[in-house]
């Protein structure tokens, strides 16, 4: 069986992605001094660029759901990591990702992996740009010979 591969891309090149994208900016030392919020900020803003998480609803909880709850104040940030912990859960295990997404991802995370996460989910983006452009030539000359 053979196995799709991307490159894993260097600190530097994910660095110069996400500000080319206008993602997010940020610095070589956000990623050595690597922090949960960091984190889980830089996925939420990646996800929100793919389509993958609605910005309204990102941190939303269903307020029947809160009704169940003595304290819900108390666990409202469980709810938001939880909900984008799944969320790119499934975004890895869509781009067929190798190393497997955990929880200690967000909470603990290890600069290492989160460079190899984000490294599949930008080379994803690079390719969805590659291909919607070429999409957009092919519509454009389709709609051209039409014409003439």
């Amino acid at each position: 069986m053979s196995s799709f591969d991307y490159p894993v891309l260097s600190r530097a090149d994910i660095i110069s992605i996400l500000a080319e994208s206008q993602i997010a900016a940020v610095t070589d030392n956000d990623f050595k001094n690597i922090k949960p919020d960091f984190v889980s900020n830089l996925y939420t803003r990646l996800l929100i660029y793919l389509d993958a998480l609605n910005e309204e609803d990102q941190g939303q909880v269903e307020f029947s759901a809160l009704e169940q709850i003595e304290n819900p104040d108390l666990l409202i940030g469980s709810f938001q990591i939880i909900n984008l912990y799944c969320r790119l859960r499934e975004v890895m295990e869509s781009l067929k990702c190798p190393m497997p997404f955990n929880l200690r991802d967000l909470v603990k995370p290890d600069p290492r992996r989160t460079e190899h996460f984000l490294s599949a989910i930008l080379n994803f983006c690079l390719y969805k740009s590659v291909v919607g452009s070429s999409t957009l030539v092919v519509k454009c000359s389709f709609k051209y010979t039409m014409s003439a």
